[in-house]
């Protein structure tokens, strides 16, 4: 029997399950580290056909290299799959070089959303001689394949969509031509395997599953690799589905805590009252909690009511920016009123929000700057995420500030450049800012009591606001 190791490796906790967002967990305000799935997805598959698995998430076990390589050496296993980010990549690719100078015949298998239809630019801009494997499609159908035909039919492998290849010394690339579109058919995570206590609700500090409910997106917001890598059209998963994997979770693993993933889970609401509907009528909406993503354009007060029956208590907006000009040139389909009546509408139901802004695009002065930081101010949503802007390899973003020029996303450096902007704005000013304005929003008195004194505060709600408090006055004073 074939051994696989599914990991995530040791180093800075990384959002390393998404290609969307791949931001570090721990020098953000007040983001979450979300489970594994990309690793369970394949876990699942790989068992059912026959495989051994071996699955760790190193950073969350706050398990360090040397506890990684002694986890090799007693495993030996035949493929080790390594998840990475555009954060983490060099890191990443040093712990494989580890790898093979304990064992030079284990396989390697990188994944991460820059490997997506990869230009020969950046190929050649990274050392993978010790890569065997590269993903940029969707891992979850593509890695099983890959494996399979790795031990079985090694001719196969120059047919699999989304992977990179080396042939006679170089990196061949197959681009993704098509995507799978019956997500259904993907196992539900192998969570018997995942450290489901890893992964909590800030507002619970409680486990919380994730639950992807549907892939792509019909936007075109020119920094998101969703419609990149996902396709701009909308793959859902039954309701029925959905409601089936939220029934394991609470019946198998009794996690009763969930973030519904998807770029945008109110895009249909016929497919959002149909699940709904299941979680009411099953009784679940009286035992679990959970949270999605919406954008402030497709919510209405029905939809609002019914997702807070069913047991809504967070909804995710990305709001973006406080600048009319802004909006418009990041192609967000969205206006400041728009976000204005959506929070409002939000916050007469009681659901808490956590609204995300970025600031740092190529036109952007701190006449934009300020607007954004105004807006946020005014909308006074639960919790706020501020991020520099990153113009990821394959968005049109990229192009825009770049023009294809790939040293500055893979030089000596690393990311040291990507995020200047207008040449009179520093990255260090950026960050300066960035910090400032954090601060600013979470030591306000009228914040700091809001959150002392709701009415449904608890000693678990409490200790994550301290929790989480400390992590921002540490990331953004020191």
């Amino acid at each position: 029997m074939k051994k696989i190791m599914l990991i995530y490796p040791p180093g800075e906790i990384y959002q390393r399950g998404e290609d969307r967002c791949q931001i570090n967990v721990e020098a953000s305000v007040a983001n979450s580290l979300r489970a594994c799935n990309d690793l369970g997805y394949i876990s699942s598959s790989l068992r059912k056909d026959g495989y051994e698995v071996f699955l760790k998430d190193y950073p969350a076990e706050n398990l360090k290299l040397p506890d990684f390589l002694q986890d090799v050496k007693s495993q030996n296993p035949d493929v080790i799959f390594i998840s990475t980010t555009n954060g983490s990549i060099f890191d990443d690719i040093k712990t494989a070089n580890l790898i093979k100078q304990l064992n030079k015949d284990i396989i390697i298998i990188l994944k991460g959303a820059v490997f997506f239809n990869i230009k020969e630019e950046i190929l050649n801009s990274i050392n993978l001689s010790d890569i065997d494997y590269l993903i940029g499609g969707e891992s979850e159908f593509i890695a099983p394949v890959l494996i399979e035909a790795v031990f079985n039919d090694k001719k196969s492998v120059e047919q699999i969509q989304g992977i990179s290849y080396k042939k006679d010394g170089f990196w061949q690339t197959n681009n993704v031509i098509s995507l799978c579109q019956d997500i259904d058919s993907l196992l539900f995570p192998d969570r018997e395997l995942m450290n489901n206590k890893l992964y909590t609700n800030p507002l619970t500090n409680k486990p919380m599953a994730t639950i992807a409910t549907s892939r792509g997106c019909p936007f075109e917001c020119i920094y998101c690799l969703s419609p990149v890598i996902s396709g701009t059209k909308i793959r859902y998963r039954s309701p029925i589905s959905v409601f089936n994997e939220i029934s394991e979770c609470f019946n198998k693993y009794g996690i009763n805590d969930f973030f519904f993933k998807s770029d945008t889970f109110t895009a249909n609401k016929k497919r959002v009252f149909e699940l709904c509907d299941l979680i009411i009528s099953s009784g679940l909406n009286k035992k679990i909690n959970w949270c999605a993503n919406s954008r402030v354009n497709t919510i209405d007060e029905e939809t609002i009511i019914k997702m807070k029956t069913a047991g809504c208590s967070l909804i995710a907006l990305g709001i973006e920016s406080g600048s009319s000009e802004s909006l418009e040139k990041m192609k967000k389909g969205i206006t400041v009123e728009d976000s204005i009546k959506a929070v409002e509408l939000i916050k007469k139901h009681n659901i808490k929000i956590f609204g995300f802004y970025l600031i740092g695009f190529p036109w952007e002065t701190k006449k934009h700057f300020e607007l954004t930081k105004k807006l946020m101010f005014k909308l006074d949503t639960d919790f706020i995420e501020l991020s520099i802007v990153t113009p990821f390899a394959g968005t049109p973003l990229f192009s825009m500030m770049f023009e294809d020029d790939y040293k500055h996303v893979f030089g000596k450096d690393s990311f040291k450049y990507i995020y200047e902007t207008d040449k009179n704005i520093s990255l260090e000013e950026l960050i300066k800012y960035r910090k400032q304005v954090i601060l600013e929003y979470h030591l306000r008195l009228s914040y700091i009591l809001k959150k002392l004194f709701c009415s449904k505060i608890t000693p678990e709600l409490l200790f994550s606001y301290i929790k989480y408090g400390i992590r921002m006055i540490k990331n953004n004073i020191f």
